[in-house]
């Protein structure tokens, strides 16, 4: 699992993640695949997080809510910040 986490962090930190629709409860992000152009789809929306990845698919559909791919963790990675700056703004 924490392979997972430093592979997310890793895709945070080469600005893989893009904010395609903010809002409090409801979040999209497109995280790109590393292999290529192509890009995940990331969701969040009242606190329910899902990838479209084969990754995820395969595993959640196992034991739902107990697995975060690569992708996911890179999402929450960008989600922070956006946090963090909404916070600031509010300073």
């Amino acid at each position: 699992m924490s392979a997972r986490i430093i592979e997310g962090y890793k895709l945070y930190k080469d600005n893989a993640v893009i904010v395609e629709h903010y809002e409090p409860d409801h979040v999209i992000f497109k995280v790109k695949n590393k292999k290529n152009t192509d890009y995940y789809l990331v969701s969040m929306m009242y606190g329910y997080w899902n990838c479209d990845c084969a990754d995820y698919q395969y595993r959640n559909q196992r034991q739902p809510g107990s697995f975060f791919c690569k992708h996911l963790e890179a999402a929450q990675f960008k989600l922070l910040d956006l946090l963090n700056n909404s916070d600031k703004e509010g300073d």
